[in-house]
């Protein structure tokens, strides 16, 4: 593509037309593997500008949203460094397709997605984490030492990202995949977990042991240590004083459906 071509692309992608738009993702998604490093790294600006839409106002342009993912991810490791300078002050909307793109990459992104969550602030530290959770390759086990570490963060959100990470991580890498000590690790801080001062944080917490159960990661005795939990959320054992939050006792009530199933 030359510079005349690729100039007009880039100008379609600034339309507020759907079909403008999407004929300039067609345009970059024939041509970005090819592009010289300052021409592909402004496409790529060009294409994370996308992410502000507010589809809310604009739930026509979902689809387009979801394409530009698509091209981003294809672009594999030489898109990482740049998505997340990019994180660096976008707004919400923004990094959760940001993180959805790194998640898409996959493998390749989690290098510098375990350092992001290693050394940033909480705020993108929170999203590498949400990012891990997306990555459906047994390769995200990597991640766990960062993953596992969070959890004993002082940020909320972090935490939340992490609780929530782990169950995701269950769903991607079987159970035969990991070591028993690993599995037993993820089980206790999990179990921890349990006690956070935050609901939302517990309900992830509850939420991902869940998961353990349903994929097969616990023992016996295990498991029996979480059913016990969900009774005591639930108000269901001899002390009968649930958990406060409706979303704890919510996400009690399916991971007891998880047991029962295992059961």
């Amino acid at each position: 593509m030359n510079l005349d071509n690729l100039a007009a692309a880039l100008r379609l992608l600034q339309s507020d037309r759907p079909d403008a738009i999407g004929e300039g993702l067609e345009a970059l998604r024939t041509c970005m593997g090819g592009l010289p490093e300052a021409d592909f790294r402004g496409a790529v600006e060009e294409l994370c500008s996308l992410f502000y839409v507010d589809t809310a106002d604009r739930p026509d342009l979902q689809p387009l949203l979801d394409r530009a993912v698509e091209v981003l991810a294809a672009q594999g490791p030489r898109v990482v460094a740049q998505l997340l300078e990019l994180m660096k002050g976008s707004d919400i909307k923004s990094h959760l397709h940001l993180a959805r793109t790194l998640a898409a990459i996959g493998h390749a992104a989690l290098p510098a997605l375990r350092r992001v969550i290693a050394t940033e602030d909480p705020y993108s530290r929170s999203f590498a984490l949400f990012a891990v959770g997306k990555v459906h390759d047994p390769a995200v086990r990597e991640a766990l030492p960062e993953v596992i570490g969070s959890l004993m963060h002082p940020d909320k959100e972090v935490r939340d990202s992490a609780a929530r990470a782990l169950g995701k991580i269950a769903e991607a890498v079987p159970a035969d995949q990991l070591a028993e000590d690993r599995r037993t690790e993820i089980f206790e801080v999990l179990f921890r977990t349990l006690s956070d001062v935050q609901p939302a944080v517990r309900a992830k917490a509850v939420r991902s042991l869940g998961k353990l159960v349903r994929f097969g990661y616990l023992a016996v005795a295990q498991e029996q240590r979480v059913r016990l939990a969900v009774l005591r959320i639930l108000g269901r054992d001899e002390a009968y004083e649930w958990d406060r939050a409706f979303i704890v006792r919510r996400e009690a009530e399916e991971a007891l459906r998880h047991l029962e199933a295992r059961a």
